[in-house]
């Protein structure tokens, strides 16, 4: 069976709008990051990757508790990718790492 991975941004886009002067400008960047992220995943990895961007404080609200309070303590900065649910980015959305681990991923076999 093919390996699926799934990769999660999760966001707080008003902490942009609270903590920026910019705020117009960086308000929805890290949406379109993962939107790109996304496209280019489905060029190097169709039906293989999926890409998903959440923003922490209108979705799935009580799924991602234990991120939340990590962030409120200061342990992470948004934005924070997971992938297949394992935490493995926090602070921004490089595409060539995230690449490098979802290599990883499909080098280690497939998924009995």
């Amino acid at each position: 069976m093919l390996q699926r991975i799934h990769i999660q941004v999760l966001d707080n886009p008003v902490e942009s709008v609270l903590f920026e002067d910019t705020a117009s400008d960086v308000s929805g960047t890290n949406k379109v990051l993962t939107d790109e992220l996304s496209k280019e995943m489905d060029y190097f990895y169709p039906s293989v990757v999926f890409v998903e961007y959440i923003d922490l404080f209108m979705d799935g609200e009580e799924e991602f508790d234990d991120i939340k309070e990590l962030l409120h303590m200061g342990a992470l900065n948004t934005p924070v990718v997971l992938i297949n649910g394992v935490l493995k980015i926090h602070g921004g959305i490089p595409a060539s790492v995230i690449r490098k681990e979802v290599e990883k991923l499909l080098a280690s076999g497939p998924v009995h």
